[in-house]
């Protein structure tokens, strides 16, 4: 917190909200008990617990004048995702339950508005995950070493599975690799600071111990998604020179964003280069039994256009019937991308598509002398590819959320970015004058109030 002095009180909101989507149920705290399923309880400490954040997030970004309408003029493929998934409550089985989920999924943007009201924008997001990862780390370690009824369960093949303080080992791979970009970033900009200074540039104690219980918890977890994910990351986040340009950029992000369609599609890619991968990676192709999955979900199982609503197969009766004919209790796809098929169908997947483009070009037209851009475009990679294997598009959890944060425009209202200008606990928290002129280009994009 002394490293952060231009940061409120306020950020410890979204770093709380974050530190319980990245581990369990406030409930499950509350009691000391193990994990009991899904995030989306209907625990009424739960419930409250998102009321209080999200709602309190609203009123202190609004007391502090952000314009809502013009941040949701300036995602319009972002609102496209949200219209969509609202408009698919009408034709939704369990048209209440779906509207509640996709209502808590769109109401995380007034954290987002809270984050990005902050005197230091740039430093409250990397406060929030380096905060979190303090916490929850070394937490995981503990939990997997002392606490074997909470962190640890045995899969189908028998295997041992650790799972720190998420309810799966998959969501701790997930929460590490994602913490583990940060810290990087969090790292460069230290960096930075001390080059600017005439400072030593030796790795901080604290950064290194964060990252190394990252590495430890990664290789605990055996979460292969999340390895893959973080190697992307942190390429896409060192890259310099000519591998940092727009043309550079914009092949790598194609080619990543290719991958979903050549997995599926194109045999001869998944056996020439996916297949190496995978066995490299000590896997095979049944991706852990996932394929089993996916081999039941066809342009039969659900309307193919539209889909049967946000979040609401796996919970209703075509997806009970799935679960009995394979004998697992399946919560999701185990694929983002067929998650969204099953929700929306295929115009569901052209929001998606249609959104990750828009973003992604917006990044990468943006991004070369602006870190937190590369950094936006490096998670939005990851988000790509673990959704091949997991899914965390349009659902309320720690990627998602930190995708909106990386990837959304924020147009910041005069007043705040003059304040961004002239605040000297900005300058105190170590950025220098460029820093400042790229914070105040990030909202210049857009014309200001």
């Amino acid at each position: 917190m002394r490293r952060r002095p231009s940061l409120s009180l306020a950020v410890w909101i979204p770093t709380f909200y974050m530190m319980i989507l990245g581990s369990r149920p406030l409930s499950d705290w509350v009691a000391g008990g193990g994990y009991n399923g899904p995030r989306n309880t209907n625990n009424p400490l739960d419930q409250l617990f998102f009321v209080a954040v999200l709602g309190g997030s609203l009123i202190i970004a609004t007391k502090r004048g952000v314009n809502w309408l013009k941040f949701f003029a300036s995602n319009l493929p972002l609102m496209l995702v949200y219209l969509y998934f609202v408009c698919g409550v009408l034709w939704s089985d369990d048209p209440l339950g779906s509207g509640i989920r996709i209502v808590k999924d769109f109401a995380a943007l007034f954290v987002v508005g809270l984050v990005f009201s902050e005197k230091d924008p740039l430093q409250a997001i990397r406060a929030i995950f380096i905060r979190s990862a303090c916490v929850l780390f070394p937490l995981s370690i503990v939990f997997n070493h002392y606490f074997p009824d909470f962190a640890r369960e045995f899969g189908p093949n028998g295997q041992l599975m650790l799972s720190g303080v998420t309810g799966q080992k998959n969501a701790l791979g997930e929460i590490v690799f994602l913490f583990c970009i940060f810290i990087m970033w969090d790292y460069l900009e230290l960096l930075e600071l001390r080059r600017g200074k005439g400072m030593s540039r030796k790795m901080s104690w604290d950064h290194f111990i964060l990252f190394f219980m990252g590495v430890f918890l990664l290789v605990q977890s055996e979460s292969k998604t999340a390895l893959v994910c973080l190697a992307v990351a942190a390429a896409m986040t060192i890259r310099k020179g000519s591998l940092a340009a727009k043309p550079a950029s914009t092949a790598a992000y194609a080619a990543v964003l290719s991958t979903p369609f050549l997995l599926f599609f194109s045999k001869e890619f998944s056996d020439v280069i996916i297949e190496p991968v995978v066995t490299a990676l000590g896997r095979n192709m049944t991706f852990t039994g996932r394929t089993t999955i996916w081999e039941h979900i066809t342009l039969n199982t659900v309307n193919p256009l539209i889909g049967c609503g946000y979040w609401n197969f796996w919970q209703g009766p075509h997806g009970a019937e799935i679960s009995k004919e394979i004998n697992w209790a399946i919560p999701t796809a185990h694929c983002g991308y067929l998650d969204i098929f099953l929700d929306g169908g295929i115009l569901g997947l052209a929001v998606l598509f249609y959104m990750l483009g828009a973003y992604g070009w917006r990044l990468i037209r943006q991004g070369r002398q602006d870190r937190f851009r590369v950094v936006g475009l490096a998670v939005l990679c990851a988000a790509i590819i673990y959704n091949l294997s997991e899914s965390s598009f349009v659902r309320v959890g720690p990627l998602w959320f930190a995708t909106v944060l990386m990837m959304v425009e924020f147009p910041l209202r005069k007043k705040v970015a003059k304040r961004i200008q002239t605040e000297p606990s900005y300058q105190s928290a170590g950025s220098n004058l460029q820093r400042v002129k790229e914070e105040v280009a990030f909202s210049s994009s857009l014309r200001l109030r």
